[in-house]
Formats: structure tokens, C-alpha cells, sequence
């Protein structure tokens, strides 16, 4: 039985709180293997111990999450899917797992190495027996200790310019298996959440050879070139070896991929670059058949379940409207967009994640063709996922007012920034006569975007007042850390126990890069030239502020993000007036750098009765 990727946890997301949950901890385990069908398991026992060596859990129930058994022979296999639920107990656990055969239970199982594609190298492989060590349970009241990155690669595939590419993941594994100073904090992680940027398949245009053939010609024959029979199968092939490359092994993103339960929302880059601001390109063939191989992957690898994997996935841009005149009609239920809502819930706080997804409705969309030239916008979102997200914070406004006086953190993973360095009209222009067109749309700041942008931050404030939580945005993207500060003076926004203040805030944390090198001096020099970072204005009360982290506003080192929730304290704040509440710490881990910048939130207050 050969192991062809894997194994990955997944975390188990409830959608609002489930009081039986607060003193279990589940999750799932997928593997990839060289399975012929779905209709035969594996034949394997999922066990995992405690530090004794006693066996806390055990399933022998595996389902088939993904079939890949129609594609070519290197690759072809099937995800199989255990679920996993654990105990919490007053302390938090260290487990390992392990897995048997049923007919040699009470041996670890010893995979296969499977060959390695004609003419490359072996895939990373991890060693066999197969045993996991540091799977960290949460103790019970506790929230789960989260690790936030994004860019895991190079734009350009050659990861032979940095010293040592995955510095940063080994960083993280370290403090995952370090017990903390603080015997009161949780040790390790119990989420790897990722904000975009997982994968970098740029790397195919330059490997997969009918794409390559595709990328040399010019941009108006692209637009126009055909798709040949068979290429959607190459492609997702390329894809699927592609994640067996990049997340295998015992090194870089597969050590915590194995020990940490993931959520993951993509960008550009697990697509290809620029997607959703290469404009018309995107109505192409060969461009929606890469969106469809990456879309399928991506269910498989970063969703953990991929359904129906022979049908093509459209991008979530199908209102009639935004096609061009003569272009077919296209099956509306091929699309969809990856919005993600999540809860993890514990007596004292609610820790919600709401994943925005800025790839699959980001398009050029053409409101009027008979307009001279034709007027068009460019969405970031799709409908169908502004109904979701709408949906979701009126579920969220309902959960409060039911639940009353409860602590409320929610973390917003916008793979974008909503606040970064902002390039002006003429800058924007200029970029029409080079390769920079795709990167200055796909800015929130861009001009073209400033509506939608207004409105996200409009309904984020809103949701903080009505829902009496505090609200965190987490970046990627951009190559630097940041941190920025949204603050609204606007009445409808303001909290009645910070009245007093006059203004209320949602501070913005971004995190990039993990593996992707920083610009360099003077490539940021030439950035900063050409952009602001001054606070900036918007309508109804809002502005935006860029704050230091350290002496400057930019981390221009590689970084990632610790997040942590306070546990129940035990004691009331200095304020008598003001209960007791737990904060949210979000530190920045870099790579040289010796930045000790941690950012807190403190939930709204909650004033005593009378």
C-alpha cells in the first residue's frame, strides 16, 4: 500500500456553539493512497496513545473523501477520511497516533514509497514506520492555540535563492512541540490556519508542456486558443503532483500538516498568478480549465473533501451580465464559491473564523456592452458569497442576542489586506502598459475596488456593535507584516460601554511571508516611492491607520502569526465596573529579526447591571 501524500488533519468546524463539544476535541485525518476504487477501504485502524502508551481512541471507519483513481498511473489513489474524538481533561494532552493493519493489529503500519514521476526526483516521504507524535488536546475551557501563515512558495518556483527556504516551519514545529514557561497557557497548536498562497503553482506554466506551449503565446491568442481534448486531466494531474511535492515529507508545511488540524482559504497563487485581475484573459478556455484543475485540488487538499471530482468547476462569476457578447452558456450549478464559517466554543468565549474567499468571484464584469467604451466593474466577491456572509453575520447577531452577556473574538481571514500601502490613480494607469496591470487590481485599495472595499469594513463595524464581539483581521499576500487599525466615529458604530471614546476599532494583523523571500531594499524603496501609507479617510466616520511594528510600519522579514485566547481569569479587571474578559494575543514569529511586537484585543466591555 503505497502513501502517496499525507497524513493531513483537518479541523472539524461546528457552525455556532455546541455545548456537548466543550469537553471533547475532534478532528479528521486524511491520507492519499494508491487505492484502485472507493469500494474497497484500506484496511486500516487509526489509533492514537497517550504519553503511556495507552490506546484513547481508535476507528477502524474510513470513507473516501476524493477519488483520483481516473488519473494517470504515478498519481492516481484515493483520500481516505478518518474522524477522530478525543476527550478534553483539565490538562491539556500530548497524543501521537499511528496506524495498524487489521490483520497485524498492535503494530504500527509501514507504508510503501511510491515511484517517483518519470524523469524527477522522489517525492519527500516520511519515515516508516509511521508514527506522529504532538497532537496537542486542548484542556477543557480552553480555546484553541492557532497558527496563522501564508505565501508557502516562489513566484517563481526557484526556492535556490534563500538560504534555507523552510526556516520558519521548522520555528513553528519547534514552539508546537515546546512545552510554555507559563504552565498556565495551552503548549502547541490546535490550528494551522492558512491565509492564502498555500501551494504556488506558477511553477506549471513552466513545466507542464501543452501549458507551456499555451504561455508563449501572445496575450490576444490566448484569449482566443482553443482547448485541446484531454488537457483538464493533465491539468488536474499537474495540480494533484504538485500538493504531493509541496506539502509531503517530514520537513516544511507536512510536519504541522501532520500534528495540527488545518483550515485553509486560497488566493492567487494556488490558482495561478493574478487570478481574478487578469481581466478578460479570464473568460478564456485554457484560463477557466486552470481555474477548474486548481479548484478541484484545492476541495481535495486544502477543503479535505472533494465531491463529485470528474465535474468541472466554474469560477463564481456566472451572472449573465458579466460574459462577453456570444460567449456559451454555463452550467450554474458548476459554480461555487469557498466562503467558511467556523466556531470553536467554550463556556467563557466564542472564537469564530469567517474565511472570505477574494479568487473565485474576482472577475472583470461588463455592466453595459453597448456603452462606448463598454462600462465594466470589477467585483471582488461574488453575490452568491456576499448572501452567504450576510447570512452568516444575521445567524451571528441572533447567536448573541440569545447567548447575552458571553465573550465574542472573531477572526476574518482576508487573504488580501484591507489596509496596506495604497498606489495613486497615475500609478494605476501607468500599470496598463506593463506586467504590473494584474498586481495593482488586486489591491482592496485599488480605485476600482473602493465601494466594495467601504463595504466590508461598513459591515464588519456593524457586526462588532450588534453582535458585541471584537473583531480581528487576518492578512497575507504582500511579502511584509503589518499592522493596521480601522476606526469608526460613525454613531451607528459605537459600543454604549465606550461611548466615552467616541470612536470604536478592528485592528488588522498581516502575516507574509513563511517561504516566499521579502522584497528586497530597494525593491520596497521603489514601493514606498510609489504609494502612501499616511491614514487615510473614508466616508461615514471610517479611517484606516498603518502602525509600527517595532521602529518602522513593515516586517520586511519572514514571519508568521501566534494566536492565542486568554483562559477565564480568575480575577476581575482594575475597572469594578467592567467584567472580566479574555483577550486575544496575536504575536508576530519572524525569521531574523528581533521584533517582540505582540498585538492584543480586548473584547467590548460589558457593564454591570444597575
Amino acid at each position: 500500500m503505497k502513501l502517496l501524500l499525507g497524513p493531513i488533519l483537518y479541523a472539524k468546524t461546528q457552525p455556532e456553539p455546541d455545548e456537548a463539544l466543550h469537553d471533547t476535541w475532534s478532528f479528521f485525518v486524511n491520507v492519499f493512497l494508491d487505492s484502485a476504487s472507493t469500494a474497497t477501504p484500506p484496511g486500516l485502524k487509526l489509533c492514537f496513545q497517550d504519553r503511556e502508551g495507552k490506546v484513547v481512541f481508535a476507528s477502524e471507519e474510513a470513507r473516501p473523501v476524493a477519488d483520483f483513481t481516473w488519473l494517470p498511473e504515478d498519481t492516481r489513489g484515493v483520500v481516505w477520511r478518518w474522524e477522530v474524538q478525543l476527550c478534553r481533561k483539565e490538562e491539556a494532552q500530548r497524543l501521537s497516533y499511528h496506524f495498524e493493519s487489521l490483520t497485524d493489529p498492535g503494530t504500527p503500519f509501514s507504508f510503501e514509497e511510491p515511484p517517483p514521476p518519470p524523469g524527477k526526483l522522489p517525492y519527500p516521504f516520511p519515515k516508516q514506520p509511521l508514527r506522529v507524535a504532538n497532537v496537542v488536546v486542548p484542556q477543557r475551557g480552553g480555546s484553541p492555540n492557532i497558527a496563522f501563515f501564508s505565501c508557502n512558495g516562489t513566484s517563481q518556483g526557484n526556492w535556490g535563492n534563500i538560504d534555507d527556504p523552510l526556516a520558519l516551519w521548522s520555528k513553528m514545529l519547534r514552539q508546537h512541540e515546546s512545552d510554555p514557561t507559563d504552565p498556565a497557557k495551552t503548549p502547541g497548536f490546535q490550528l494551522l490556519l492558512g491565509g492564502g498562497d498555500q501551494l504556488y503553482a506558477d511553477s506549471l506554466c513552466h513545466t507542464v508542456e501543452p501549458l507551456k506551449k499555451f504561455m508563449r503565446l501572445p496575450r490576444s491568442a490566448r484569449r482566443e486558443a482553443p482547448l485541446p481534448d484531454g488537457v483538464r486531466d493533465v491539468l488536474v494531474a499537474a495540480y494533484v503532483r504538485l500538493y504531493r511535492e509541496r506539502w509531503g515529507g517530514e520537513q516544511g508545511i507536512g510536519a504541522m500538516l501532520r500534528c495540527v488540524p488545518g483550515l485553509f482559504m486560497w488566493d492567487d497563487h494556488d490558482i495561478i498568478d493574478g487570478w481574478g485581475s487578469l481581466e478578460r484573459l479570464q473568460w478564456a478556455p485554457w484560463y477557466r480549465a486552470l481555474y477548474d484543475a486548481a479548484a478541484r485540488t484545492f476541495e481535495a487538499f486544502q477543503r479535505g473533501v472533494l465531491d463529485q471530482p470528474r465535474s468541472v468547476r466554474e469560477p463564481d462569476d456566472q451572472e449573465s451580465f458579466c460574459l462577453p457578447p456570444g460567449a456559451p452558456e454555463r452550467d450554474a450549478r458548476a459554480t461555487r464559491h469557498y466562503f467558511q464559517a467556523a466556531c470553536f466554543s467554550t463556556p467563557e468565549c466564542d472564537l469564530d473564523l469567517v474565511l472570505l474567499d477574494l479568487r473565485s468571484g474576482r472577475t472583470l464584469r461588463v455592466t453595459d456592452p453597448e456603452a462606448s467604451p463598454p462600462e465594466v466593474e470589477y467585483p471582488v466577491m461574488s453575490r452568491p458569497q456576499w448572501a452567504a456572509f450576510d447570512a452568516w453575520r444575521d445567524q451571528y447577531r441572533g447567536r448573541a442576542e440569545k447567548n447575552g452577556k458571553k465573550t465574542r473574538h472573531v477572526l476574518v481571514v482576508c487573504s488580501v489586506p484591507l489596509v496596506h500601502l495604497r498606489f495613486g490613480t497615475a500609478v494605476e494607469s501607468g500599470s496598463r502598459i506593463t506586467t504590473l496591470r494584474d498586481d495593482m487590481l488586486d489591491q482592496w485599495e485599488s480605485g476600482v475596488h473602493s465601494g466594495e472595499r467601504e463595504r466590508v469594513i461598513m459591515n464588519l463595524f456593524s457586526l462588532a456593535k450588534q453582535a458585541y464581539c471584537a473583531v480581528t483581521v487576518l492578512s497575507g499576500d504582500v511579502h511584509v507584516g503589518a499592522h493596521a487599525t480601522l476606526r469608526s466615529r460613525n454613531p451607528d458604530h459605537l459600543i454604549p460601554a465606550l461611548q466615552s471614546a467616541g470612536q470604536v476599532c478592528i485592528e488588522q494583523a498581516t502575516s507574509s511571508p513563511i517561504v516566499h523571500p521579502p522584497p528586497s531594499p530597494m525593491e520596497f524603496a521603489g514601493m514606498l516611492w510609489m504609494s502612501q501609507d499616511s491614514r487615510e479617510y473614508l466616508s461615514k466616520g471610517l479611517e484606516t491607520e498603518l502602525g509600527l511594528l517595532g521602529e518602522t510600519r513593515y516586517l520586511r522579514d519572514r514571519n508568521w502569526l501566534s494566536i492565542r485566547v486568554d483562559r477565564p481569569r480568575k480575577k476581575e479587571d482594575a475597572n469594578p465596573d467592567v467584567k472580566a474578559r479574555p483577550r486575544l494575543w496575536a504575536r508576530w514569529v519572524t525569521e531574523q529579526s528581533k521584533l517582540s511586537t505582540e498585538l492584543v484585543v480586548y473584547p467590548p466591555p460589558f457593564l454591570k447591571e444597575g
